[in-house]
């Protein structure tokens, strides 16, 4: 009976020693770690209308870190699941802050400025332009009017969850890899963003791609471009919407499968 025992163990512990050489050998053969975890910092200049976004002139900045499984690797692609946090994250919106008139009657100018109580987004900044009107008082003076608007910008924090995000990598054998991606998330800010009425809590998906350089079969540097919309579904009173371009560079690190033991006298033997 003891003797069935062992034989038991010793086939068990050979079956599980030769998958986790099977593991080891597809890690050394391809740059596609099992696991990683990254860091990335990000940053999107402005926005525009790409896809369904209306507000323009959004800025992002901001800090990710991301856990990444590979879910399979072969000689021409290696696909990956991963997801990330970005616990400082901002977005920045053009601002309405005040309105200045110059009024000019022969020769002779008077400023009057009117300030905001407080910051008001706006949608975009060319529908702000400076006015100018002139023409002739009823005592036969010419004149000259000029409406300036007041412009700036305001910053909210607005960190993120992206619990879904997969990514496809071409070539993993080589140390030089291109790959696509794409994800899709939630932003939770302090207020309401792009605009007054929207919503502190916005939906997100991104596509893009990028190159990772890999030092080694476990660490990598990445620079990625992503397409971002962001809005609120309809959960705000208005929903206009905004598409931004991301830059985005990190470092990888990886890791690999859990080693295993067998416990044989946990093994029941009749």
């Amino acid at each position: 009976m003891q003797l069935r025992c062992l034989v038991w163990c010793v086939t068990l512990m050979f079956s599980t020693w030769s998958r986790g050489q099977a593991q080891h050998a597809a890690d050394e053969r391809y740059y596609a770690p099992l696991n990683s975890v990254a860091a990335f910092v990000e940053y999107s200049n402005s926005s525009s209308h790409i896809i369904l976004g209306d507000d323009r002139q959004r800025k992002f900045a901001g800090l990710a870190f991301a856990y990444q499984r590979r879910i399979s690797a072969a000689h021409w692609m290696a696909w990956d699941y991963s997801a990330e946090i970005r616990p400082l994250l901002f977005e920045s919106d053009p601002t309405l802050d005040g309105q200045r008139i110059t009024l000019t009657i022969d020769g002779k100018s008077k400023v009057y400025e009117e300030r905001s109580p407080q910051k008001v987004p706006i949608e975009n900044v060319k529908l702000y332009p400076d006015r100018t009107f002139s023409g002739t008082t009823l005592q036969g003076n010419s004149f000259t009017e000029v409406f300036h608007n007041e412009l700036g910008r305001r910053w909210t924090d607005s960190p993120g969850v992206t619990p879904l995000a997969f990514s496809v990598h071409l070539l993993p054998a080589h140390r030089l890899q291109t790959f696509l991606a794409s994800t899709a998330g939630f932003i939770v800010s302090t207020r309401d963003i792009p605009e007054f009425y929207t919503s502190a809590f916005n939906f997100t998906f991104s596509f893009g791609g990028g190159v990772e350089w890999f030092r080694d079969h476990k660490r990598s540097w990445t620079v990625e471009y992503r397409m971002q919309h962001m809005s609120n579904k309809d959960i705000g009173y208005i929903n206009p919407g905004v598409d931004s371009q991301f830059i985005r560079v990190g470092y990888r690190f990886g890791f690999g499968a859990s080693r295993f033991s067998i416990n044989c006298t946990s093994v029941a033997c009749r």
